[in-house]
């Protein structure tokens, strides 16, 4: 079998709040029309903050990386993969560092897999976090790059089919996504819309294939994942390179796309929403959580996680369905053996990727 043994979470120290976020898109531009439409996207996000490894969105500050006030030039690809490189690490770390007895555990990994879709290099992530973790040279490692914010429960599902093969497996996930380096001064309604709802963030979960002493009171059990891809959605979420960064679609038909389909996806494979007590959904913007939830009948109740989230944090990409999942399993004590959880998320295809834990 395979379980989750702890989750830690981090994000940068520089906090703005949506006002303030959406003030320094406003000023990127003199046209009106696009000042109103920031404003009243901005204001129906459910996002009260979000986090950057940047200091530039604030106006007052004169210590500039990326975003100068005095230049209408977009920066380029190699300037914000320069900073992917300078502060993945240490958030990566920061993410680790909170990982109840990770000293303890540190001795114990036998695998590493590292996940982003917002910045690459080489030796990459997963080789730097073995040296500054001073992990056995001999620990194995994999990456899963550029598959966008379902990017999570993918490793998850890689970490269990490792944990259920080798009896004595300990694996290291490590998410982390830089995602307000790829800021963009662009105003048609795909740039508005992921403008306004990302932000950076890190994620670090163990994973082991016996049971062990855990953060969260009860043993936490993987027992499934299912995947599905929504070919008519193909070209409603997707990003590729460009020389300025990352030209990113991101439409409005996202959520009714994902409402049209998880129920069916559900019946297909043999969920029963009110069979599931605990749920653990990313959030990808309000509209996305508000559908998933009037489509299975769910009280928005049983999403507080999912909203609280996106309210304190925005959507983060890869690591933004843990954070939920943390917070979810941080009440795991009032909970009682055998009751369910869910997990899913959203990635480019249009894909959906899910995850079925109990705790035992």
């Amino acid at each position: 079998m395979s379980y989750i043994t702890a989750i830690g979470t981090a994000v940068p120290e520089n906090c703005f709040s949506q006002e303030i976020l959406s003030s320094f898109y406003m000023n990127s531009t003199n046209d009106d029309t696009f000042k109103r439409k920031i404003k009243i996207v901005a204001g129906k996000t459910g996002i009260s903050q979000r986090y950057s490894v940047l200091q530039d969105f604030d106006e007052s500050t004169s210590d500039f990386e990326l975003f100068p006030k005095t230049s209408s030039v977009e920066p380029g690809l190699n300037e914000r993969m320069m900073l992917y490189k300078k502060y993945a690490t240490s958030l990566s770390l920061a993410a680790i560092e909170k990982i109840d007895h990770v000293t303890f555990l540190k001795p114990d990994i036998t695998h590493i897999i590292t996940v982003t879709c917002t910045g690459l290099f080489a030796p990459g992530l997963d080789i730097e976090l073995i040296r500054e973790l001073n992990l056995n040279p001999e620990t194995q490692r994999s990456s899963v790059n550029f598959m966008g914010c379902n990017a999570a429960i993918i490793a998850l599902k890689n970490a269990d089919a490792i944990c259920r093969s080798q009896p004595d497996a300990t694996v290291l996930i490590v998410c982390t996504e830089l995602c307000t380096i790829h800021f963009q001064k662009r105003f048609n309604d795909d740039y508005i819309l992921s403008n306004l709802i990302f932000g950076d963030g890190a994620a670090a979960v163990i994973m082991t294939s016996q049971p062990k002493q855990n953060s969260f009171g009860k043993r936490v059990q993987v027992n499934k994942f299912n995947s599905m891809i929504l070919h008519n959605g193909y070209r409603d979420m997707a990003w590729q390179l460009s020389e300025t960064g990352f030209i990113m679609n991101l439409t409005s038909y996202v959520p009714g796309l994902i409402k049209e389909n998880i129920l069916p996806m559900l019946d297909k494979i043999g969920l029963i929403p009110s069979d599931i007590e605990h749920w653990a959904i990313h959030p990808g913007g309000k509209k996305i959580v508000d559908d998933f939830a009037a489509a299975l009948s769910l009280d928005k109740s049983l999403l507080a996680e999912t909203y609280k989230v996106l309210k304190d944090y925005g959507n983060m990409s890869s690591p933004t369905v843990l954070f939920v999942l943390k917070q979810v399993l941080e009440k795991a004590e009032k909970a009682t053996a055998g009751e369910k959880l869910f997990a899913a998320a959203f990635g480019p295809g249009l894909s959906i990727e899910t995850m079925q834990l109990q705790y035992v």
